[in-house]
């Protein structure tokens, strides 16, 4: 699918007093010196709404846009759902595969800017992230709240998250609580991957079996705490890793290949799903003013439907186990030991 895309950027202080085409070189490295000068003659590169010039230098408050007219993006899967919405808030499922933010790939086709556009609501932003291959509930401040309390600290109004997840192996109790903290690799072959470090940062999540097949189990995760990858990296330390994930299984070796354009249809099968098995099912709400209200997400991708025929009952299940926790706390608690 092709758009007309205009990119956009603000000249700040720090980034004042360069030539426009240094600061394109040194800022938007995905081109090269020469790429860039062939943009600015063909007059692709505006700045104050006017073409640019290479050597003109860049006066704070100045904005620089670039235009690119055909701007591919592969197509995916935009068929969110709207779950819920009030004055200030609206709450949709995600379809898996679908980035939450715009990236150097996809402009246009991620759930941001998608609801965005349909609600015409351009300041509109996420209260929370989903990884691109995970599924489900995502909430999106639509305006400030007017209570101070929550306009210092909008995430206070989520109580409680759970999520699904099919893994590869079968728990021997029927409860499992990960407690590791957690940070970034920092170093190759994935420097964002986030490994289990005592030096890193406090990390919780429990996790509740609803059924095994075939040597995989379907998982309720509860987070007691909300880091980057959270639950994919505590499962793969437990060693119970996400089915389809491709950067905490296998040694990354599918991630990597997904980032040179490289899987082919034996990996997936190897994998076991097109995308990792991850799906934000449930999440509480404490509204101002309001009750509590609990919210749920059955918008699954095939892939997911197809694992989770088979597990029998694991609904009721899970929804006995929300609506505990939601109310007055688990038998196992966060804020009690693992």
């Amino acid at each position: 699918m092709k758009f007309r895309l205009q990119l956009k950027s603000l000249i700040t202080a720090q980034y004042a007093g360069e030539a426009l085409i240094d600061s394109l070189v040194r800022r938007f490295p995905y081109h090269d010196r020469d790429s860039w000068l062939e943009k600015i003659a063909a007059g692709l590169v505006l700045v104050n709404a006017s073409v640019g010039e290479p050597g003109q230098v860049l006066q704070p408050g100045e904005e620089v846009q670039f235009d690119i007219p055909d701007f591919y993006e592969p197509d995916l899967d935009t068929d969110y759902r709207k779950i819920w919405e009030n004055e200030n808030l609206i709450l949709v499922s995600k379809p898996a595969n679908l980035p939450v933010h715009s990236n150097h790939r996809f402009f246009f086709q991620n759930m941001t800017a998608l609801l965005r556009r349909d609600e015409n609501l351009p300041e509109l932003n996420p209260m929370h992230r989903l990884d691109r291959e995970t599924s489900g509930l995502m909430l999106f401040m639509k305006q400030k709240f007017k209570q101070k309390r929550l306009r210092r600290n909008p995430n206070m109004i989520i109580a409680e998250k759970f999520y699904l997840a099919v893994v590869s192996g079968v728990l021997t109790n029927d409860y499992l609580c990960v407690d590791m903290p957690l940070k970034e690799a920092g170093c190759p072959p994935v420097a964002y991957k986030m490994l289990p470090d005592v030096s890193g940062k406090a990390s919780k999540t429990e996790f509740y079996s609803l059924g095994t097949c075939n040597n995989n189990s379907l998982l309720l995760a509860r987070l007691g705490s909300g880091r980057k990858h959270q639950i994919r990296a505590h499962l793969a330390y437990a060693g119970f890793p996400v089915v389809g994930d491709k950067l905490y299984s296998h040694d990354s070796l599918y991630f990597l290949k997904r980032c040179k354009d490289d899987l082919q249809a034996d990996d997936l099968l190897k994998l076991g799903a097109p995308h990792q098995l991850l799906h934000a099912y449930s999440l509480a709400l404490d509204l101002p003013d309001e009750n509590r209200k609990i919210f749920y997400s059955s918008f699954f991708s095939d892939a997911f439907l197809s694992y989770l025929e088979t597990f029998d009952g694991w609904q009721g299940r899970a929804d006995a186990i929300i609506s505990k926790c939601s109310a007055d706390g688990c038998d196992k608690s966060l804020s009690g030991e693992c």
